[in-house]
């Protein structure tokens, strides 16, 4: 059985940090992606996901994640993701070119940096 995954979201000015810890996977990813579209508000210019403590992720999670994006998108909203380098997440959603959706950064200082500025940093994952 997989162990739960957990949610919290915090506001950042403008925007919100959502972090995901534990498994994402067949069993547990439309919960989740609606728990973290929701943690969205509707007046937030953009949303940074943090996968730091996401173990795995399989593909009917990465599925979700890229309907996610693409609602967010609809909602003129931005997503960032951020899971650290050489993590197998990481190596998982490079497989997939998840960036050409929603950019990928190591660190969350340096995606909030990203969403502050209005800027489009170029796809792929940014080192800090």
């Amino acid at each position: 059985m997989t162990p739960p995954a957990t949610l919290e979201s915090e506001r950042h000015g403008d925007n919100v940090v959502v972090s995901v810890a534990g498994e994402l996977d067949v069993f547990n990813a439309s919960e989740i992606t609606a728990a973290i579209e929701a943690a969205v508000p509707s007046d937030v210019h953009g949303a940074v996901l943090d996968l730091t403590a996401v173990e795995f992720l399989d593909s009917t999670a990465i599925r979700k994640l890229f309907g996610l994006t693409t609602r967010l998108r609809e909602r003129r909203q931005r997503l960032l993701i951020v899971t650290p380098a050489g993590s197998a997440v990481l190596r998982t959603l490079e497989l997939v070119e998840f960036s050409r959706t929603a950019p990928l950064h190591d660190s969350l200082e340096r995606a909030l940096a990203e969403l502050d500025s209005g800027a489009v940093e170029p796809a792929g994952p940014q080192p800090s």
